[in-house]
Order: C-alpha cells, then sequence, then structure tokens
C-alpha cells in the first residue's frame, strides 16, 4: 500500500514533469511565431526538461534499491506521461492567425479571376533531426479548396510558381521527404515539406 505523502509526492513529479513540457512547448511556438523575439528561452526550457526526466528515474532507481517497488514503478511511469501527448500549441495556426488579416486583405485586393490562388511563402529552416534536413512552409489560399488532389487539372491553371514556390504544385522525387498539409479555415492551408 502506498502512504498519503508519497502520493502527493508522485503527483507533484507528475505535475513538474508535464509544466517542464508544456513551458517547452509554449516557448518553442513562440520562438517559431516571434523569431524575432527569440532569446533562447526555448533552449533553457529544453534543457530543463531533458534532465528533469533522468532525474525522476534516478529517484525512481533509489526508491528501487529501497525497496519502495510500487513508488519505484509509479516513477518510472510518470516518465511517460510528458511523452504520452502531441505538441500542446499549435504554432503553424498561431503563426497563421497573426498575418490572417494580412492575407485577407490580400486576396480581397487581388484583380485575378476565380478561383483565385496565392502562395505565402514561409521560407525554409533546418530542423533538428539528425544528420540535418531541411523544412519549407507556406500557406497557401486556394479558392477551390482542391490543393489536396494535386492533380494535373488543379496544377494546369496555375500561374508560374517562383522558383522557390515550385515545391507547392511539385511531387518530391526523393522518398524520404515528407509532405504535410493543414486546412487553417477560409480556403487558407498550411504546406509543410521535410527532407
Amino acid at each position: 500500500m502506498i502512504s498519503r505523502k508519497s502520493t502527493i509526492r508522485l503527483l507533484a513529479v507528475a505535475a513538474f514533469l508535464i509544466i517542464a513540457r508544456l513551458v517547452f512547448d509554449l516557448t518553442s511556438a513562440a520562438a517559431y511565431v516571434y523569431p524575432e523575439f527569440d532569446f533562447g528561452l526555448n533552449g533553457i526550457a529544453f534543457v530543463v526538461f531533458i534532465l528533469a526526466v533522468p532525474g525522476v528515474l534516478a529517484l525512481a532507481l533509489a526508491r528501487l534499491f529501497q525497496k519502495r517497488l510500487v513508488e519505484a514503478g509509479g516513477l518510472v511511469i510518470i516518465c511517460y506521461f510528458p511523452f504520452s501527448f502531441d505538441e500542446a500549441v499549435d504554432r503553424q495556426f498561431w503563426r497563421f492567425r497573426i498575418h490572417e488579416s494580412e492575407y485577407q486583405s490580400i486576396m480581397q485586393a487581388d484583380p485575378g479571376p476565380p478561383p483565385k490562388y496565392r502562395v505565402f511563402n514561409w521560407g525554409n529552416r533546418n530542423t533538428q533531426l539528425i544528420g540535418g534536413g531541411v523544412i519549407v512552409e507556406a500557406v497557401v489560399f486556394d479558392e477551390s479548396d482542391e490543393i489536396g488532389r494535386w492533380s494535373q487539372e488543379w496544377i494546369e491553371p496555375r500561374p508560374s510558381p517562383s522558383p522557390e514556390d515550385r515545391w507547392i504544385t511539385a511531387r518530391s522525387d526523393y522518398p524520404s521527404c515528407k509532405r504535410r498539409m493543414k486546412l487553417l479555415g477560409n480556403h487558407f492551408y498550411y504546406l509543410a515539406e521535410e527532407c
């Protein structure tokens, strides 16, 4: 049987790990959305989070040597909690919402015939994966809402894309590249390709 004091300790450790993960998610998203105000807080939050998990595992090992098996098992299980959920902050949607009125006004001022189509390039950045990689991102306004099809019929009426936007209307020849698309609302889509 586990004591009330041990239960409170387990809950406090679980809360600390989950809060550390949420703080890392929030600071990482803020650095993505506002890169000009990134002062490295996400790096500090990452270090705190990464050091907390082995710290809890060391505590579990100490409890195991003290023959407090239930508490040791509880601590090991608690280490899984911060990894059990996806990012808590949708950073792409947050960044889009900040610029949505600007994108809307550009589309309303567009004199072209419907269905309107436009790429708002977000550029590219290096990924943190082992061996490196690159991710290109954009928000695409597609009034026809057929962007997900990538069929020849969808591509043909599109204006010739600029060199940095060609990846949107072309399929990658590299099997290691992964494309993601997410509806942001009002004919806007987030697209990313990671290689």
